[in-house]
């Protein structure tokens, strides 16, 4: 589905390296899975899905149980369910929420702003969440199965021996709303390594502890998100402990 950092561009080549050696005893785990863009193309039921964002877990719970997205959406009806989240107002279903923030906001940023009509281009973004989120649904490995969780990725359960793939915020980006303290993250990577597992983090850069396994040069989504600003170039690199 659209949403802003996604994977889904880069999926085909670093999922057989993070999952070389996943097996049906060990678990498969996200902790920053937000548009599941990865997760949901992983061939395991044992698999553990989590995010900090609530309305986004809900989505994919509500898909889960059969829910479908919403195929069209008017300006005032983004407007009025914005308005209903920024007041924490309960008219609308937390589900439909984390959808309409993401899928139908420009650049797929968090309420970034209703994604309009391109006519010059005869594009239809929400047209186009929908159909993008449809597909997947369809397409994606073991939904049924696939546990979902919501919280910080430091406080979430993480079964021994799994295999962690991380995909935060970046260093030096204002992908999310929120602060992210990327020095603790990296802490945690290695005590999560030092408990067993197996762990691997997409970032441009990391500690020189850390080593790069793939690296592909990639057009830079978040240029996307700024009107008027072109694609900058940047290197996409896999990184995991030894």
């Amino acid at each position: 589905m659209r949403y802003q950092g996604s994977k889904s561009k880069i999926a085909k080549y670093i999922l057989p390296i993070i999952t070389a050696n996943l097996t049906e005893d060990r678990c498969y785990v996200e902790p920053f899975m937000g548009g599941c863009n990865t997760f949901s193309l992983v061939d395991t039921p044992n698999k553990i899905g989590n995010d900090y964002n609530l309305y986004v877990v809900e989505m994919w719970k509500a898909f889960q149980d059969g829910m479908q997205p919403i195929p069209d959406l008017t300006l005032e009806q983004y407007n009025d369910i914005k308005k209903a989240y920024q007041n924490k107002d309960i008219k609308y279903p937390m589900w439909l929420i984390g959808y309409v923030g993401n899928a139908c906001s420009y650049g797929s940023g968090w309420w970034n702003g209703y994604a309009h009509k391109n006519l010059r281009k005869n594009e239809d973004h929400i047209k186009e969440a929908y159909n993008g989120t449809i597909k997947q649904i369809e397409k994606f490995k073991y939904l049924k199965e696939a546990t979902f969780t919501y919280g910080s990725y430091d406080k979430m359960y993480i079964p021994n021996n799994s295999i962690i793939y991380c995909d935060p915020p970046y260093a030096c980006t204002k992908k999310y709303e929120s602060d992210f303290d990327n020095v603790a993250f990296w802490e945690w990577c290695r005590l999560m390594k030092s408990k067993g597992n197996e762990i691997y983090i997409s970032e441009y850069s990391a500690p020189s502890d850390f080593k790069c396994v793939w690296s592909k040069e990639v057009k830079d989504g978040m240029g996307t998100y700024d009107f008027g600003s072109k694609q900058k170039t940047k290197v996409e690199k896999l990184f995991t402990l030894l």
